[in-house]
């Protein structure tokens, strides 16, 4: 049986920091990084070229030039870090734990009754805890 655990909303900011969207892909948005993706490329059409050459030479720029751009990004971090504090205050209040620790179906990802030997969701039979997945 797998668990779904807490996530690190200060990683998933580090990381959209670092490459857009790589804070949502960490967090399992795959749309929603997507998205951000598609955002930034867009922002870079009202960047001008130059200044573009800049950023990636790692030259000098006039920092305005760049609005668009470091607006997109500086929201896309925020965003990231803003759904890693949601979902785990979701998965505490869905647990009713501090480690936001539950287990989910291997076959449909759905949560699952510790007192059931199948999932409610799906019928898939569930292995004891610790056995490892069903084959």
């Amino acid at each position: 049986m797998e668990t779904r655990s807490k996530k690190r909303p200060w990683l998933a900011a580090v990381l959209g920091a670092a490459v857009p969207a790589l804070g949502h892909l960490y967090l399992r948005r795959w749309l929603r990084a997507l998205g951000w993706i598609g955002l930034t490329l867009l922002s870079t059409a009202f960047v001008p070229d130059a200044t573009l050459d800049a950023l990636l030479s790692g030259g000098s720029f006039a920092w305005f030039d760049a609005t668009p751009l470091l607006v997109v990004s500086a929201l896309s971090v925020f965003d990231a870090y803003r759904i890693a504090v949601v979902d785990n205050y979701l998965l505490q209040l869905r647990t009713g734990t501090a480690d936001g620790e539950i287990a989910v179906c291997p076959e449909c990802g759905r949560d699952v009754d510790d007192d059931l030997a199948f999932c409610r969701w799906c019928a898939e039979p569930l292995d004891e805890p610790g056995s490892g997945p069903t084959q």
